[in-house]
């Protein structure tokens, strides 16, 4: 995810444009709720601010979309409008936005400073919560394939399906911390979803088309109807074709596990009547 804010007008009333991938009519509503909390809290009372996005991912399929938009979008506006903070504190308005819209409940906590790949051992906001990162092995790539957005709507708000995920949970983390490596952090990730039950069949399809291509791991995103892939970088290209190959016409695409921090991008000056720095949340 990539956000480039531009302070159109200092002495405008308070407002906010949106564009996520050239559409200024989609519902960026995480977004919007963490920009105005960042507003809110720094005093700020005019300016007129255009936020252009561009997404990787699919939207609403897992991949936390909404949490990198959201962080992005605060670290960009706070830079082109000259807000002061630390990058934990300008991030709560992101983690905050994203637990009142219910789109995430704590990966904006990790995904603001840390990188590569492992686990929340800790919850909590951006500075408090604790994240063990586990080593990646070189070549390694993860392979996706994605069908369409899920409404998360309700999905786990019954008190069975509460009890059921935090149980699930408690036992996952230990299972991980048992030994913090990558292909135990996929392997745990597999069994996770396989017990809580929301892959459709099309997704266990997918699951088993990866896997079969040569995947040392497959499992549902959490939760979406999308599927992620730890691969060799050797069978990257084996695997992407199985699942392309698959019914349902998914989006696929293979990654990197990257490495580079949150933050403003170098090089962006403040301006009102031109681009200001950007921001990219990988």
């Amino acid at each position: 995810m990539v956000s480039k804010a531009t302070l159109l007008s200092a002495d405008a009333p308070l407002s906010l444009e949106t564009t996520v991938d050239g559409d200024p009519a989609y519902d960026a509503r995480t977004t919007r709720r963490a920009v105005s909390l960042l507003l809110e809290r720094k005093g700020v009372r005019r300016g007129r601010v255009r936020l252009e996005q561009r997404t990787a991912v699919p939207i609403g399929c897992g991949f936390g979309a909404s949490s990198a938009s959201a962080i992005s979008a605060v670290y960009a506006v706070a830079s082109a409008l000259g807000l002061p903070g630390t990058k934990s504190e300008l991030a709560r308005s992101a983690h905050d936005a994203e637990i009142a819209e219910r789109t995430g409940v704590g990966t904006v906590s990790v995904a603001y400073d840390f990188t590569g790949a492992g686990a929340i051992t800790v919850p909590g906001a951006p500075g408090t919560a604790r994240f063990v990162e586990v080593d990646v092995p070189k070549g390694t790539r993860v392979v996706t394939a994605s069908l369409s957005p899920y409404d998360k709507t309700g999905t786990l708000s019954s008190p069975s399906a509460s009890e059921k995920t935090t149980r699930l949970g408690r036992e996952a983390l230990s299972r991980f911390l048992a030994d913090p490596s990558l292909d135990n952090l996929a392997g745990t990730g597999e069994w996770f979803s396989s017990r809580l039950g929301l892959a459709t069949p099309e997704v266990r399809r997918l699951a088993e088309a990866a896997k079969s291509a040569g995947a040392a791991h497959a499992s549902q995103n959490m939760i979406g109807f999308a599927v992620h892939s730890v691969v060799d970088e050797d069978r990257a290209g084996r695997v992407a074709s199985s699942l392309k190959a698959t019914a349902g016409s998914p989006r696929v695409d293979t990654f990197e596990i990257g490495t580079r921090r949150a933050g403003a991008l170098p090089g962006g000056t403040r301006r009102t009547d031109g681009a200001s720095p950007a921001a990219n949340p990988r």
